[in-house]
């Protein structure tokens, strides 16, 4: 079978479009919106600024859970199959075995990779199809302007109709993560450290776009070492580390032993939370405040 191999939520989210799509393309009304579905709240928040009202997004993994053990909702499964399109990330590792199945089960909706435009030191392209870089890009506005870019382009081709509308979102968009990159770099121009510590790499891209240095907790996906435990405690207090940084979904016990023994502040942050920018003026005061009182800390 077609699931015999994989995980439980993901069975459930192709059966579930195997049952939902035919019903859906041939007894429902279209929406006047364009209904589009997505992996993450970054992407949607995108997705609704550029387009705004002319769209209803579908988030299908919804913020605050964990993406190894979400099981998607019916109405996510029924919102997908009456998408026209499904705006996916690129190399989330939850998300590589979603789409090649996904699109077996339903091989009308669109499938609109949003990394293929990503440029830079960060990112390397051995060949066409093969995309090797950070996947959390979008915590970067480099990543992010080239992600909005990529939803543009899709959605007005997706809907000439309404290219005029588009156009102006897309605008204020630019206009929105030039504002934040001004703020970023003015904030940033002078801290204290140029280097963080972090468990999950998650801000490699955010890293190479302003200078600083990732310092990563996590070993390939796993639980660190002592022995890469200790090498890393030394190269940050040769940098002066004063921030380690840890996202919401992570076990905190080990990041407050290594913040402990730096003398450093431990800063929660949501790379999947739907305010990119909210995160990211986040990650910046972190690094550039001297105190904690502005800070949210654990």
């Amino acid at each position: 079978m077609i699931c015999s191999s994989l995980h439980r939520p993901l069975c459930t989210l192709l059966l579930g479009i195997g049952l939902l799509a035919s019903s859906c393309q041939q007894g429902e009304q279209r929406s006047t919106r364009l209904q589009i579905a997505t992996t993450i709240a970054p992407a949607a928040q995108v997705i609704t600024e550029i387009a705004d009202s002319l769209v209803t997004v579908t988030t299908l993994l919804p913020q605050g859970n964990n993406p190894e053990n979400y099981e998607p909702t019916p109405q996510a499964i029924q919102a997908l199959a009456s998408s026209v399109a499904y705006f996916y990330m690129g190399d989330l590792g939850f998300e590589r075995s979603w789409v090649e199945r996904i699109h077996t089960m339903q091989p009308a909706l669109q499938l609109i990779r949003l990394d293929q435009d990503l440029v830079g030191p960060a990112h390397h392209h051995s060949d066409s199809s093969t995309h090797l870089h950070d996947p959390h890009y979008w915590t970067s506005v480099r990543g992010l302007q080239s992600m909005g870019k990529s939803i543009y382009n899709s959605l007005c081709r997706i809907d000439t109709t309404h290219r005029a509308q588009y156009d102006a979102g897309y605008q204020r968009f630019t206009q929105r993560l030039e504002h934040v990159d001004r703020t970023i770099k003015e904030q940033l121009s002078d801290i204290p450290s140029r280097a963080f510590v972090i468990y999950h790499p998650s801000l490699s891209e955010f890293a190479e776009e302003y200078g600083l240095k990732q310092l990563v907790i996590e070993q390939d996906g796993k639980e660190p070492t002592p022995q890469h435990i200790q090498a890393l405690i030394e190269e940050a207090k040769k940098l002066g580390v004063r921030v380690v940084f840890i996202q919401q979904e992570f076990d905190s016990k080990l990041i407050e032993s290594i913040a402990k023994e730096l003398g450093a502040r431990m800063v929660v942050i949501n790379p999947l939370g739907g305010d990119w920018e909210e995160q990211l003026l986040l990650i910046t005061r972190a690094l550039s405040d001297t105190t904690s009182s502005s800070i949210p800390t654990r």
